[in-house]
């Protein structure tokens, strides 16, 4: 574990670094899933599903409109007594825009909440990214392992033959479980201090005023924002 606690040790070192309200690499968390009570097999197969695949590419043409590249990726979330499809997006952002697009996403997700983790020096929380080699178990069985570990939220994304799982440490009283359960899944561990906002409401459609109110917020201290990227490519092909 020499390794995995210099990681540890390294990250926590750069995020002090930053600054407050800086644009840093930034994380949100939205689902697709509107039904209720899915089997952990279920979200798997749901993450090749349609819907998955909408919400990706949404995620993805909103890149042209806060002017950054928006990364959008399958991703399985789980919980201590459930699971469902999801999709993480990874992009350069400051807090603000960073709420803006995942806003955005659960209200064209229909969603009843969404998340997102900003790096901060000093923050409050830490998201931990465990990161395990091409040869580890199925989804299943490395959320089964991170269950048993005591780690109640996790979020699984697996791309380029590595499984990268997102903990967020809301309470920072996660830490000795989460590097047991790195030990057992020989998985690196990394840590970065931050913000952490869930947010939405228990009623989908009070949801989305919430989430329409944040975007109206954004837009009007942002006017004259560009249109989606699919939006603008439209707008050429018309135009030839």
């Amino acid at each position: 574990m020499r390794s995995a606690l210099l990681l540890l040790v390294l990250a926590w070192s750069n995020a002090a670094s930053a600054q407050p309200d800086q644009k840093v690499v930034s994380y949100g968390f939205v689902s697709p899933n509107t039904k209720q009570n899915l089997k952990l097999e279920e979200a798997i197969r749901g993450m090749t599903s349609p819907a998955e695949t909408n919400l990706r590419n949404k995620a993805i043409n909103l890149g042209c409109v806060v002017r950054t590249r928006i990364r959008a990726f399958r991703a399985l979330g789980a919980w201590s007594d459930g699971a469902e499809h999801s999709v993480m997006v990874r992009f350069t952002s400051d807090e603000e825009t960073l709420r803006y697009v995942v806003s955005r996403m659960g209200r064209d997700a229909e969603q009843k909440y969404v998340i997102y983790f900003h790096p901060e020096p000093g923050g409050p929380v830490d998201l931990y990214t465990l990161r395990a080699r091409s040869r580890s178990p199925s989804l299943t069985v490395l959320s089964n392992a991170l269950k048993q570990a005591g780690v109640p939220f996790r979020t699984l994304v697996p791309l380029n033959g590595i499984t990268a799982i997102y903990i967020i440490d809301l309470d920072r009283d996660l830490r000795d479980k989460i590097m047991n359960a790195a030990r057992t899944l020989r998985a690196s561990v990394s840590a970065v201090p931050g913000k952490a906002k869930l947010f939405g409401a228990d009623i989908r459609q009070q949801a989305r005023t919430v989430f329409d109110q944040d975007i109206k917020t954004y837009q009007t201290k942002n006017p004259g924002l560009p249109p989606t990227c699919d939006a603008r490519l439209a707008k050429k092909v018309r135009k030839r």
